[in-house]
């Protein structure tokens, strides 16, 4: 018997462990205008008729001798009128790795997270504005601009 309460108790401390080392670092949810730059970089064909995007990207930790991972899930679409939803929505997933990195075009000590999505051949990069939000840089590290109704400033999931 005594035996059989040790292996419950080590089992469940396996469970713990690999429960905790299964959480994500976090989860950013944010909108974007879907336009000539979002179409082509994320694989949009030109094609689909596109006027914002939802995305939901969840960073997880990095584990030993493996790349911090990373997975958006990206939603698409015309909007659909006094909603916040679209009236065709598309979804797309990518899956990857990411890395952190220093500096912006103008904060040369700014964390940057550099996001590579497996099938795309560029890099996404994000600044941390805080522990709560990252924002969008474009290819010379600026800050993408959005529109009246969407920006490219994603926020901390709470989940």
């Amino acid at each position: 018997m005594k035996k059989f309460i040790k292996l419950l108790i080590l089992n469940g401390i396996f469970f713990a462990a690999y429960a905790q080392e299964a959480k994500p670092f976090a989860t950013f949810v944010g909108t974007s205008p879907c336009g000539n730059i979002i179409k082509p970089l994320l694989g949009i064909k030109d094609d689909n008729e596109c006027d914002f995007a939802k995305w939901t990207m969840t960073f997880s930790p990095q584990k030993a001798n493996a790349p911090a991972a990373v997975k958006l899930v990206y939603r698409f679409g015309i909007s659909k009128p006094n909603t916040s939803g679209f009236m065709d929505e598309k979804k797309t997933e990518f899956s990857g790795h990411w890395t952190i990195q220093k500096g912006t075009k103008t904060k040369p000590d700014a964390t940057v997270y550099q996001v590579t999505l497996h099938g795309i051949d560029k890099n996404l990069l994000f600044v941390k504005l805080s522990d709560n939000s990252i924002h969008m840089l474009d290819s010379q590290r600026g800050l993408m601009i959005g529109n009246a109704g969407h920006s490219y400033t994603f926020n901390k999931a709470k989940l």
